[in-house]
């Protein structure tokens, strides 16, 4: 793709972040139900069950999705400025002040909103939950804001001080990130953090949660079964309408399409590629509401890098990196840039995602600022592969492309080793299954050995957490609100994030020039005050080093055709923000 197509793409995606559904009007205030009378929002969850309801502990987007709605934020967003900021429903922080050295955060927190048990919510709720991530006791993903946050101290139950380890231009991201919990709670159920790992009690968390909706009750292979908490202080119409918020397991993407048509759940979150066209129709025949948007999700594919048999974090209690010994296969950057190059994309847009896929360089998406249309795009090129392969040492001994190569120099492999990868992805998602089929097609075909499995999500992300597999396709979740980039290039990139069985950075990648870069772009006294222009250059060439070292294969994003059934009024979708306001849906009853 040339660099004016690219900037042609960035413009669609842009444009469409204006093509929001018109919002049904609301009802007459005599015909809105009272608290919790409206019926209740059904939302699918693909295939697996939600791994914990713990948000220290939640690495998952199933689990984080329940989170959400039953645990409070710290720092808001804001759904007209689309960014962090302060009074923000459903946020505790009312105000802030910055120490002059950028190294002092003050917080001020509300003292209006209690846990369901009755109990105000503190800043120690905030405080709790950094002591136990910086702990080190728990099976938390969350260890990457520790490279920020030095300290969270809590002077009275209304202010939260946070001591930065330097000034940063992420730090409101990576505080944001932290969810209170009710300490008091939390303290008397757990002698120790290192209790929670493992608890049956992160599958019920009651007596205390604290959002538009209050824990009922989680049947396993079902759903999880949210009620409206009628004590809720930020509702848009002064309370929470839906009687409920039902997350129901649908087993494949084809299949909520099929039950959001026939009127079984109340929002279908993304149509698959090859069905879009159908709901599109629908949504201009003004039978159900369409809205469509940029993803702030990127599909990739993660080569682990370092040795699968033994595990090391990234760097040792003196911040020096560890060795991270060597994948047998994926540890040579060539075989890497060998699988891209034998990467057919425009036959798995077309065959996979119906030409509607986005294609990308670098792990950042097209909406952001930091986003570099000069990045260029592998090419499909076969022979380029196979003579990397070569320069390797993986070899073609029988004259037959299509049975898997051998180890002959290869360094570190014995010979005669067959190149033979193991690939997994998430079960139920027809287009991760479908993807993986023709990948590993493309790659059998000149003598990379592929065995293709779809699993379930929780194993999956046991083993990218792990740290022991070969290839894993899965989803990754970009923050664009805010357009923070250095969270989400450090948190799956950076060796202080490489922690076997809690960091991002699942494939032992490690970088020194661009941990250089990141430190760079995120330090204020060297990006003119976080200029973004200066920020942005040096993404650029973070991006760029990523490109070329290939950790992960940046497969697409898409544009997101979601749909709400036409009897939802007040349905007000925000970019990035669809269900800002859910708790003013009101459900008319309707026949199919």
């Amino acid at each position: 793709m040339t660099k004016v197509s690219k900037l042609l793409v960035i413009s669609m995606l842009l444009a469409v972040l204006s093509m929001l559904v018109v919002p049904a009007t609301a009802q007459d205030d005599e015909e809105i139900p009272g608290p919790g009378e409206g019926l209740p929002i059904i939302y699918p969850n693909l295939g697996q069950d939600i791994a914990t309801l713990n948000p220290i502990l939640s690495s998952d987007g199933s689990s984080n999705r329940v989170i959400a709605r039953i645990f409070p934020d710290f720092l808001g967003i804001d759904p007209d400025l689309v960014d962090l900021a302060p009074g923000v429903p459903a946020s505790l922080v009312t105000d802030f002040q910055v120490s002059e050295d950028g190294l002092v955060y003050t917080f001020t927190l509300r003292d209006d909103w209690t846990w369901s048990d009755g109990t105000p919510i503190t800043a120690a709720d905030y405080k709790y939950s950094f002591d136990a991530i910086a702990s080190g006791e728990t099976d938390t993903s969350l260890t990457y804001v520790l490279a920020d946050i030095a300290a969270v101290d809590a002077p009275d139950d209304q202010t939260v001080v946070i001591t930065l380890t330097e000034s940063k231009c992420s730090a409101l991201t990576n505080i944001a990130a932290i969810t209170p919990v009710p300490s008091h709670v939390y303290s008397a159920e757990f002698e120790t953090f290192a209790d929670m790992n493992d608890s049956n009690f992160n599958l019920s968390p009651q007596p205390a949660t604290a959002e538009r909706w209050l824990f009922r009750n989680f049947r396993p292979g079902e759903q999880v079964t949210l009620v409206a908490d009628e004590n809720y202080p930020d509702g848009y119409l002064g309370y929470v309408v839906p009687e409920g918020w039902v997350f129901r397991n649908i087993a494949s993407t084809n299949l909520i399409v099929e039950e959001f048509l026939a009127g079984n759940i109340t929002y279908l979150q993304s149509a698959p590629s090859e069905r879009k066209e159908e709901i599109r129709a629908l949504g201009e025949a003004g039978e159900i509401q369409v809205y469509e948007a940029p993803a702030s999700t990127v599909r990739f594919l993660a080569f682990n890098i370092g040795d699968p048999e033994n595990p090391q974090p990234g760097l040792d209690e003196n911040g020096d990196p560890i060795d991270q010994g060597s994948h047998p296969i994926l540890g040579d950057v060539r075989v890497r840039q060998a699988l891209m190059l034998a990467s057919d994309w425009e036959e798995i847009n077309q065959a996979v995602f119906a030409g509607e896929g986005i294609q990308l360089a670098s792990s950042m998406l097209p909406t952001s600022w930091a986003f570099d249309p000069d990045i260029p795009f592998y090419p499909f090129d076969q022979e380029q592969a196979i003579a990397l392969l070569e320069e390797v040492g993986w070899v073609d001994d029988d004259g037959d492309p299509s049975t898997p190569r051998v180890a002959q120099g290869v360094e570190g492999v014995e010979d005669g080793t067959v190149m033979q990868l193991d690939y997994i992805t998430n079960a139920g998602n027809d287009e991760q299954e479908a993807m993986g089929v023709l990948l590993a097609d493309q790659w059998s075909s000149i003598g990379i050995g592929v065995d293709f499995q779809p699993i379930d999500f929780n194993t999956l992300v046991d083993q990218l957490l792990s740290q022991q597999y070969d290839m894993i396709s899965v989803f990754w979740g970009f923050s664009t609100i805010p357009p923070e980039p250095d969270g989400d290039i450090r948190t799956i990139f950076g060796v202080e994030n490489d922690v076997p069985g809690g960091g991002f950075n699942t494939n032992s990648y490690y970088n020194p020039e661009l941990q250089s870069l990141l430190d760079m772009a995120n330090d204020p006294a060297q990006t003119n005050n976080c200029d973004t222009a200066t920020r942005a250059d040096m993404y650029a060439q973070a991006l760029q080093i990523i490109r070329d070292d290939v950790p992960w294969y940046f497969i697409s994003t898409s544009i997101v055709t979601s749909a709400m059934q036409s009897n939802v009024e007040n349905f007000d979708p925000r970019p990035g923000l669809s269900f800002w306001n859910e708790d003013a849906y009101v459900i008319e009853p309707q026949e199919r």
